[in-house]
């Protein structure tokens, strides 16, 4: 009969010991994680949603006034403001706190997403954290952790949000899983997956069921438009449909110079802004995926370029682009130019049928079917000196930013 084994002392203390340090890992990861260091305020859900414009009313009046580090963003009948580490709520008709979400580091990105605002932060790997919030409620829904450059562009389409720095691009589906990775990856273990190595990413758009890349490569003398899969089967090896060095889109631009820009992107094609170069004029181009232009359009832009700190603007099948000195609609569906509105100080909003877009003492509507001009609408801007100005529509009220300033306007 084989004697059974006792525990010993010594067992039972090398037992002890492991959960012990179990315990003080478990404590130490809970102190230092991001999870411990936030806080979030929540709501109930509102039971209804404030009606929205029509048109641009013939008076407006200003109702409140906040402060933003980041672009506003408006979801669910909710104006979204991002300052320092705090994500805040507001009612768009009093600017009143709803909700809040803050950690102890600041916020490096602001965009919504598939019905939940996305608040991104910054750790040792980059512009990485995110946080999915409940728009009505504040309600943290998911999170995800992942090496990002340190500043990046946020666009979404509804199904799918685009990180994109100079380095990189992610897409994330709705539930913030990661779909595609392309750039440089996070360890090149498998280095021959990335179709090239060594560009610089200037945007990045999703177009339906594919992600559309423009980059500028060391070796080419244009930039380079690739078209990707946006569900491949492994996100880390990313499949390319085309890819095309494009003349139409000027020589390639030197580092921390105006760069061109995605406006918008179909199944066929791309609107591209093109810097001025070599006496030739600013444009935007219209361009195939095989590189032939199709359409261009001349556009004047401010001293510099067109500012990178205004984000393209796109609602409604409308894609809003500010040069610095007008602001360009471009139809999403055919990807053609509209309008070229001079004299305005950042994108458009879409109200009803029009497009509003700011001036130097005013909001005025263009009619998006007939392109003619609805009216012009006196506001005040108290402390602006110069910038560009965004503008969001949530409820009645028309929410502007310019800098740091936000202010809400409603109808007299």
């Amino acid at each position: 009969m084989v004697k059974p084994e006792r525990r010993t002392r010594t067992d039972l203390a090398v037992s002890a010991g492991i959960v012990v340090l179990v315990l003080v890992a478990g404590l130490l990861a809970w102190n230092v994680s991001t999870v411990r260091k936030a806080a979030n305020e929540t709501v109930d859900a509102p039971s209804t949603l404030p009606t929205p414009l029509a048109e641009l009313p013939a008076a407006m009046r200003s109702a409140w006034t906040a402060e933003a580090d980041r672009p506003i963003v408006t979801i669910g009948g909710t104006l979204v403001t991002a300052r320092g580490g705090e994500v805040t709520g507001h009612d768009p008709a009093t600017g009143e706190r709803t909700w809040r979400y803050q950690r102890d580091t600041d916020t490096c990105g602001l965009t919504t997403n598939a019905g939940l605002v996305l608040a991104y932060y910054r750790d040792a790997r980059g512009c990485g954290e995110v946080t999915a919030l409940d728009p009505g409620t504040g309600q943290r829904r998911a999170t995800r952790s992942s090496q990002e450059d340190r500043d990046v562009t946020l666009t979404g389409d509804g199904n799918y949000v685009v990180t994109q720095g100079p380095r990189r691009v992610d897409v994330f589906r709705s539930d913030l899983v990661l779909t595609v990775q392309y750039g440089e990856p996070d360890v090149p273990v498998n280095p021959d997956v990335q179709p090239r190595s060594g560009c610089t990413i200037g945007s990045a758009l999703t177009a339906g069921a594919s992600l559309v890349v423009l980059e500028t490569c060391p070796t080419e003398p244009n930039p380079r438009l690739t078209v990707i899969g946006s569900a491949p089967k492994e996100a880390t090896e990313p499949q390319e449909t085309s890819s095309v060095v494009a003349p139409a889109l000027g020589a390639a631009q030197p580092p921390g110079g105006d760069r061109p820009r995605l406006i918008a992107a179909g199944s066929a094609g791309a609107v591209v802004y093109v810097p001025a170069r070599d006496g030739a004029p600013a444009r935007v181009v219209t361009i195939g995926f095989r590189g032939e232009e199709r359409r261009s359009v001349d556009v004047t832009t401010a001293p510099g370029g067109a500012p990178r700190d205004a984000p393209v603007v796109t609602e409604a099948g409308v894609a809003s682009f500010f040069t610095g000195t007008s602001t360009v609609v471009v139809d999403t569906s055919t990807l053609a130019a509209e309008m070229v509105i001079p004299g305005t100080l950042g994108p458009g909003a879409v109200v009803g049928a029009q497009i509003v877009v700011p001036g130097p003492t005013s909001l005025t509507s263009y009619d998006l079917t007939t392109r003619t001009l609805g009216r012009s609408v006196p506001v005040d801007r108290p402390g602006y000196t110069g910038g560009p100005v965004l503008s969001v529509v949530v409820g009645d009220s028309i929410v502007t930013q310019w800098g740091s300033t936000v202010r809400a306007y409603r109808p007299a």
